[in-house]
């Protein structure tokens, strides 16, 4: 294939289109996700924000009714909120935990110090930058579960106490209608990235079918002009050396001989001579003739002398004189001569210019070729048709 064919075909890679659509949908994957983020932070603050003012509302509470002890404020108020491994309360005065979700937790930690419960640095952070009367959140990590953590620092009994309130993210985050919401997003965005990355691909595969259809039929359309320029060329040619179609002056007949003596397929070849009237031309003469004569009768004319000639080719002395009596028309047979090969052909040519009366041959009109008139030969043609055709009617 040429590089002028391979220019037209233009594909475009599958190969480059499925990294790029790789890269955009990564993309597009990675700020889902950090939106999805965000969306959980969104809700993960609003939650954390209400479980501030619950914290707040415990320490008014607890403020409430002065001179409690540190157990009436754990019996009276801590023991009674709502309490489970996920959601729970933690109470503290200086360094000493004094309440942990429940009486049991509050008995395994009570030795334990403030710091030591609050282990890791998210939650040491935490407790460490608590304010005074103001309730702050943030998210903690304890035992490798992630927490809301909500707590203050508050003055009580002329004493400072810490109360937090921790709640496990997972508590909201599985939440049944914020799950489902969240799965059903998720669900959206792979088929929507699914169809983004997918269908760039079919798109590009459809396209490069279709230039390659183009590409054929295109090339098949070229063969197919090219054929069609061909065939024109070889109807016009075959036109234009068509006998049936084509005079010749005779002085051209000499190089018809000359290509014929080489020719043994060709004979016998026999010439017919004429005179046709001082009134008719030869046009005329011809054109009443048009259908008698044979792509295998080339014929010449000298029209200053009226003189007709008909060089048959592969004709005998019989068939020769068998077209000449169908001949029709104003004219006057001069002679028949047939040559059966090439060592007789000048003999019988110069036999029949004798009888033709030895027209010259030589002018300035050598080799070209006169078309009889069109309309002349269409009406003759069109005579001896419709004559034809009553003749097998009847």
């Amino acid at each position: 294939m040429s590089k002028k064919n391979r220019k037209k075909r233009k594909y475009i890679s599958v190969t480059l289109v499925l990294i790029f659509m790789a890269v955009v949908v990564a993309g597009l994957a990675g700020l889902t996700f950090f939106e999805m983020q965000r969306y959980e932070d969104g809700i993960i603050d609003v939650c954390a924000t209400q479980q501030d003012s619950y914290v707040q509302l415990v320490i008014d509470q607890i403020n409430l009714k002065e001179n409690r002890t540190d157990q009436e404020i754990i019996e009276n108020i801590l023991s009674t909120l709502d309490s489970s491994s996920n959601r729970y309360w933690t109470f503290s005065k200086e360094q000493t935990m004094l309440y942990v979700k429940d009486a049991l937790e509050t008995n395994r930690y009570q030795s334990l110090t403030a710091n030591s419960y609050y282990r890791s640095d998210s939650a040491t952070d935490f407790i460490d930058n608590l304010v005074v009367n103001k309730v702050n959140h943030e998210r903690i990590e304890l035992d490798g579960k992630d927490y809301i953590a909500s707590g203050a620092l508050f003055e009580y009994g002329g004493e400072e106490y810490r109360i937090c309130l921790l709640t496990n993210t997972t508590v909201l985050l599985d939440n049944n209608k914020f799950l489902g919401s969240k799965m059903e997003l998720i669900i959206i965005f792979i088929v929507v990235y699914s169809l983004i990355f997918i269908l760039p691909i079919v798109i590009t595969i459809l396209y490069n079918i279709l230039q390659k259809k183009l590409f054929v039929t295109n090339q098949e359309l070229i063969e197919a002009c090219s054929a069609v320029e061909r065939l024109n060329e070889k109807l016009t040619t075959d036109e234009i050396y068509d006998n049936r179609k084509n005079l010749f002056s005779l002085p051209t007949v000499k190089a018809f001989l000359e290509e014929y003596k080489d020719k043994r397929a060709a004979f016998p070849i026999s010439f017919i001579a004429f005179k046709y009237g001082e009134k008719e031309t030869v046009s005329k003469f011809y054109g009443r003739n048009c259908v008698t004569l044979g792509k295998k009768d080339i014929k010449f004319y000298d029209g200053r002398l009226h003189l007709a000639l008909i060089l048959c080719i592969r004709c005998n002395a019989t068939k020769a004189k068998e077209l000449a009596s169908k001949i029709k028309g104003e004219y006057e047979l001069l002679g028949i001569e047939t040559s059966v090969s090439a060592t007789s052909l000048d003999e019988k040519f110069n036999k029949i210019m004798d009888k033709m009366g030895d027209p010259p041959l030589t002018t300035s009109e050598i080799g070209k070729a006169m078309r009889p008139d069109s309309r002349t030969e269409s009406r003759y043609r069109a005579k001896e048709e419709t004559a034809e055709d009553k003749k097998n009617a009847e």
